[in-house]
């Protein structure tokens, strides 16, 4: 199953399979590639850090020692000896020479391609939310291979320079990023199913460890899952922080495990605690980028985009008043019902803020901008009129790329209206229609399309057009409301303009409580407040003097009264 959509047709499947094949490459490429510029440094007395293995046969020079392939040279915790210092210099003369070994690539490669493939046929079968576009499967590509890269880098930089503290300072490498970026940009179960094929790449860039691959695995998790609802940045510096914490247990007991020294745990854990925050930061720099580069929309760009000073919106509040109230109106509304059915509440109701700003162009052709008396539309003939309103969202669309809002900010605005009848002038172009000369048709009124494909589209639709009739409602009462907007919502579904997203009866259901809830508490009744008199009542008297002292200041409020009268 794959997210409610038609299964891809067979050119889209081959160039994700290239694209996946492309990834397995460059990792293998990674994986394979040695420091040219590591030699193993140990003094006499030195205790090993770790196990050394004869990748091939060689001898010692000046000695008649022939080192057999796998042989074990020195085991992590000997003490180094002068055969062992001879031994490994030997070996560090090997290593540099062997800079990639082809045959290690292949396996790799093999291994890794294998494991890609397996994974995503696997999740794009049996996954309900697991769906990758073209363009999301190239960002985890280049994203993964960014992310490994990285590791990489670091790695051969503390392999050169800092060799006595190599295996502590492997936890201050920002392994955590990849999964915390994958998360926000797209979806937890993209990112869980990359995070454990990227910490299989690293485990076979670090010797086949399976140290490194729990390690990157878990953090990796971790990471996602408390990055998965950024409402604002400081969000993202506690999914960092919370994620060393946690990790930090991960390592103690991981030690503890394989009997390793505990000497080195406070290093250990300090590093590790820095790998969640300095990531955390990382991650912050990184989301900018990469929205401009793959155009996405994250959670923090929609918080930008929240902001009501932004300048189309603020443009929609001096020239569109009407269409900047209505906005607000249906952002309120939308984002009650994604909370309702469990969709987008953020993305939701920022779209709706954008929904119609291509009506900025042309605000006093719009009835919610119309000034008293003025009607644009006399003169015109009924399809003139219908496409002038049709164009705005055309003239969104433009705005919305214009103004870099994003993708999903622009398909909602493209998909808001679907292919809905603008009925008002289609009964008033019927009206006037003569057979013999012209034959009116209903496809010249509706609005082009596509239907809503998401449901945040589906509610934004549905609330748009709640909105608008509701401002239409004699005596709202909770009954006329709810009948309002069952009607209205009904009859947008019978139109199958709900027929490509997600929405299922039971989300319709949900979703119609929703705005019936929101409605009544804009139109509720307000309790009438009788007059008040002075001294606290009607039924009270008042004296003499208060009795003249009231009748003056009536007399000048009344005089006051005129003069407002008089200047306006």
């Amino acid at each position: 199953m794959q997210n409610g959509k038609d299964k891809p047709p067979s050119y889209m499947r081959y160039g994700k399979l290239l694209i996946l094949l492309g990834l397995a490459v460059a990792l293998a490429l990674l994986v394979s590639i040695k420091n040219p510029f590591f030699i193993v440094q140990y003094k006499l007395g030195d205790v090993a850090r770790e196990n050394l293995r004869a990748p091939a046969d060689f001898t010692v020079p000046g000695t008649d020692v022939t080192v057999k392939k796998g042989e074990v040279i020195v085991r992590e915790g000997e003490r180094i000896n002068a055969d062992h210092l001879g031994k490994i210099w030997a070996y560090s003369n090997l290593e540099r020479g062997d800079f990639f070994i082809v045959k290690k690539f292949l396996a790799v490669f093999i291994l890794l391609f294998l494991l890609i493939a397996i994974l995503y046929e696997f999740s794009e079968k049996n996954i309900k939310k697991f769906y990758l576009s073209k363009r999301d499967l190239l960002f985890c590509t280049v994203f993964t291979v960014f992310c490994v890269l990285l590791v990489k880098c670091f790695y051969l930089i503390f392999e050169t320079y800092v060799q006595s503290h190599l295996e502590d300072l492997f936890y201050i490498i920002p392994v955590f990023v990849f999964a915390m970026v994958v998360r926000i940009v797209l979806f937890s179960e993209i990112a869980i199913i990359f995070s454990a094929f990227y910490a299989a790449a690293l485990a076979f860039s670090f010797e086949n460890s399976l140290r490194v691959f729990l390690y990157t695995f878990a953090g990796s998790v971790l990471g996602a899952y408390f990055s998965g609802k950024c409402e604002n940045r400081n969000s993202i510096l506690k999914a960092g922080l919370y994620s060393g914490f946690i990790m930090c247990l991960f390592i103690i007991a991981n030690d503890i495990f394989t009997g390793r020294s505990v000497g080195n745990i406070p290093l250990r854990v300090f590093f590790v605690l820095v790998n969640g925050i300095a990531g955390s930061f990382i991650v912050l720099g990184l989301l900018p980028v990469i929205e401009s580069i793959f155009d996405y929309t994250t959670d923090i760009k929609l918080l930008e985009l929240a902001n009501l000073e932004h300048p189309l919106l603020g443009d929609m509040m001096l020239n569109a008043p009407g269409t900047y109230h209505h906005s607000i109106v249906v952002g309120s509304l939308s984002k009650a019902a994604a909370e309702a059915i469990g969709a987008h509440p953020l993305l939701t109701r920022v779209a709706s803020y954008y929904h119609d700003i291509g009506k900025l162009k042309m605000p006093r052709y719009y009835i919610e901008n119309r000034v008293a008396g003025d009607d644009a539309h006399s003169g015109i003939t009924p399809s003139m009129s219908s496409l002038i309103i049709m164009s705005h969202v055309k003239e969104g669309v433009e705005l919305a790329k214009e103004y870099r809002l994003g993708s999903k900010l622009t398909n909602i605005i493209k998909e808001h209206h679907g292919t809905s009848l603008t009925s008002f002038f289609y009964s008033k172009a019927k009206q006037q229609e003569d057979p013999s000369l012209h034959v009116i048709e209903e496809k010249d009124f509706r609005y082009p399309g596509p239907r809503p494909q998401t449901k945040e589209a589906g509610i934004i639709m549905l609330a748009d057009a709640v909105e608008a009739a509701s401002r239409v409602l004699d005596d709202p009462t909770p009954k006329r409301i709810e009948t309002h907007v069952q009607r209205i919502i009904e009859n947008i579904f019978l139109d199958s303009q709900l027929d490509e997203c997600e929405l299922t009866l039971k989300d319709l259901y949900a979703i119609q409580r929703s705005f019936i809830n929101i409605l009544i508490g804009i139109f509720h009744h307000r309790i009438e407040y009788p007059e008040r008199t002075q001294n606290g009542g009607t039924d009270k008297k008042l004296p003499k003097t208060d009795e003249d002292r009231s009748k003056a200041d009536h007399e000048r409020d009344r005089g006051i009264t005129g003069l407002f009268k008089a200047s306006g």
